[in-house]
């Protein structure tokens, strides 16, 4: 492998010019066009996919390219170029990472590449595309094409990995499983799950989940491999699931898939109908909808890459969440209601959720690479291949402090630096309320099953335990009333009111002279 020619350009940084990045774009742009009745039958040759979805592939492939195009600016970038110059700072300034390693998926292999290819190229990188040999038509034409339209000093295909002298000072760009420790890693193994709850529009939900899997053979990164649908909504779920998946019957959607490629692959389902934990709901030649019953079955674990929906059955939003603690998915549907939706996607551990919809575009391609930003124009921000390099002329506040300290020329400054350093944090202006803790809880929960339990039992018994209640409550009252007469008797107050012998006040109608009996 010449690689010589690439660590060369790299050193001499002719791709951090803005004029040149802008033309390598034109020519792959033009060269692309080109071609594009070649790529479509090699597209469809190798994959099966139908003519929509082999246009809709090149189509965003083409959109990304253009993307990124117009995110170049020569007066932006002299701008920043010169901030220096002018007395400026320029925190902001960033270059190329110099080589950037593709390793494309090859599921949708052509937006694949050229969606992390054009990000390099916009970020100012050398590039490096690693196509292994195979018998398909697809990778040939990408060899042939695309360098005819990059410079071959800045740009090569390797159907071999470097050796690690070399991958050490690449960006790696990762579309398929890597256990790289770092780089633009997409999490091609990670699960998606979609969650479907009763107050959800189970019509929309269950038309928008089965175009999902079935769209592109079945083997999209955010294709759902597991549904999880609500106890309360799975009949009409799955009614509805059955009805849109019925136009797959006449074998539609990827019955012409190349064997080459993709083999029809109807072992998992095989492995159901022999399985009592699932059962078939509804199925073609090598698609299907199975319905998980069993808890404990390994079929909620695994990455699908078939046309294959598995549905199971939850009993409330926190069965959900629980059944997805165990690892980070790709991503998450929730199908809900907005306040239920918002308590999915807090708790579910995901790269990325989706509310209510699913995302036609992002079937197409790899997944977003984790621990970057998410960028809704394209899959890959260029800035995910530049890295940081700010020029600073102006010195900030915390250097003034430092010099302040270190020089001790004014003990004055240094003391009111020091006060503020140590003074309290403002305020956090929370209003004060009352905290119920785990034992609070449980004391009101225990007053409120015992009022409960008071409450059955007077409509139980009926009235006469609450008169009695209410005699021996007076009683009561008469007894104490008696203990305090005896008692003020023998205080023998100086301006006491005059009362009645049973010890209420008496009133101008009644007499003095008031007997016992």
């Amino acid at each position: 492998m010449d690689l010589q020619r690439i660590l060369a350009a790299n050193i001499d940084g002719r791709t951090q010019n803005t004029r040149y990045r802008q033309s390598q774009l034109q020519s792959l742009q033009s060269t692309l066009v080109t071609h594009l009745p070649e790529f479509q039958d090699a597209i469809r040759t190798d994959s099966g996919h139908t003519t929509r979805e082999v246009r809709a592939e090149i189509i965003l492939a083409l959109q990304e390219l253009r993307t990124h195009y117009a995110s170049l600016s020569l007066s932006k970038d002299l701008e920043v170029e010169y901030r220096i110059a002018r007395g400026k700072d320029s925190p902001d300034a960033s270059v190329g990472v110099g080589i950037a390693y593709i390793v494309p998926t090859g599921h949708t292999l052509f937006f694949s590449l050229i969606s992390a290819l054009t990000a390099a190229v916009a970020a100012g990188n050398c590039v490096v595309v690693e196509l292994p040999q195979t018998t398909m038509a697809l990778p040939d034409l990408l060899r042939k094409v695309l360098r005819d339209a990059l410079d071959h000093d800045t740009f090569m295909i390797t159907s071999q990995r470097p050796d690690a002298s070399f991958m050490s000072k690449v960006l790696l760009v990762s579309q398929v499983a890597s256990d790289a420790p770092t780089g633009l890693l997409s999490p091609a193994s990670a699960r998606t799950v979609a969650v479907v709850d009763r107050t959800a529009n189970i019509n929309e939900a269950a038309q928008a989940l089965v175009a999902a899997r079935f769209a592109l053979g079945g083997r999209s990164v955010y294709a759902p491999d597991l549904v999880l649908v609500n106890e309360f909504a799975m009949k009409g779920f799955a009614e509805a699931v059955i009805q849109h998946a019925s136009r797959y019957l006449a074998g539609e959607n990827g019955e012409a898939r190349n064997k080459q490629w993709s083999p029809r692959r109807s072992g998992i389902l095989e492995t159901i109908q022999k399985d009592r934990s699932a059962r078939v709901l509804v199925s073609g030649s090598d698609w299907g909808v199975v319905e998980v019953q069993d808890r404990k079955s390994p079929l909620l674990k695994k990455k699908i890459d078939e046309k294959v929906l598995l549905v199971h059955t939850v009993t409330s939003l926190d069965d959900a969440i629980d059944i997805n603690f165990s690892s980070t998915l790709a991503a998450t549907y929730a199908f809900a209601a907005p306040s239920s939706a918002k308590y999915l996607t807090q708790f579910i551990d995901a790269d990325i959720s989706w509310v209510n919809h699913v995302p036609s575009h992002m079937l197409i391609g790899p997944a977003l690479p984790r621990n970057t930003p998410y960028n809704s124009q394209t899959r890959y921000s260029a800035t995910t291949f530049q890295r940081p390099r700010p020029q600073l002329i102006a010195p900030p506040q915390s250097s003034y402090i430092a010099q302040t300290i270190l020089e001790n020329t004014d003990k004055l400054k240094a003391d009111t630096l020091w006060r503020k350093a140590i003074a309290p944090l403002p305020e956090t202006k929370q209003r004060p309320g009352f905290k119920i803790g785990f034992f609070e809880q449980g004391i009101i929960t225990g007053v409120s099953l015992t009022l409960v339990s008071l409450i059955g039992a007077v409509g139980t018994l009926g009235l006469p335990i609450l008169e009695a209640y209410v005699e021996i409550s007076m009683i009561h009252q008469s007894t104490a009333t008696r203990t305090s007469l005896v008692h003020q008797k023998d205080q023998k107050p100086t301006n006491s009111i005059p009362q009645t012998s049973n010890g209420n006040i008496r009133t101008a109608e009644e007499p003095d002279d008031v007997s016992a009996g």
